[in-house]
């Protein structure tokens, strides 16, 4: 082969995908994607949260200082005696950057979250196959990235010894 196969298999449970999909990364074959109708018991490394979970607090607090910059600049920038209290009150500057930690924190989380979700994208060439549609109902669907012959062979008798219901190599 001179270009790229994909080897993709269905699997009817969590277990044979799972397991799959573990010796796939055990024998260095490249997973293109998972799709599951559930999130697997056992799942990888890199589907942690972390990075949303920092991401909502980090933009927290950079939207936070930002309002009691902004709040303090505008104090002394444009005057404004109330009550004769001093133009920095910073006891009354805390309530809006409390406010707006809470506010920039979601909007951050929410980006964050379709990032790391890739929900960016309108279409992905992975639904134009029949067994992706199927993931998010009743079946477990993963795709390997096949680069010669051997290496397709070998993912195919992979994923015919794990389980797999159904599996077939489609050219890319």
């Amino acid at each position: 082969m001179s270009h790229i196969a994909v080897a993709i298999a269905r699997f009817d449970d969590e277990a044979p995908f799972v397991r799959a999909r573990s010796h796939a990364r055990d024998r260095g074959l490249r997973v293109l994607g998972e799709w599951c109708p559930f999130p697997p018991s056992s799942l990888p490394e890199h589907y942690q949260a972390r990075a949303v979970v920092w991401t909502v607090a980090v933009a927290g607090i950079v939207g936070a200082l930002a309002f009691f910059v902004l709040e303090w600049w505008t104090a002394y920038d444009y005057p404004f005696n109330s009550g004769g209290r001093p133009l920095f009150s910073w006891q009354v500057f805390i309530v809006p950057a409390t406010e707006f930690l809470a506010l920039s924190g979601a909007v951050g989380g929410v980006i964050a979250l379709f990032v790391a979700a890739r929900l960016t994208r309108l279409n992905h060439p992975a639904f134009d196959f029949e067994e992706v549609m199927h993931a998010s109902r009743d079946s477990f669907v993963l795709a390997l990235a096949c680069d010669t012959d051997d290496s397709a062979n070998s993912a195919m008798a992979l994923l015919a010894d794990a389980g797999a219901t159904h599996s077939r190599l489609v050219e890319a």
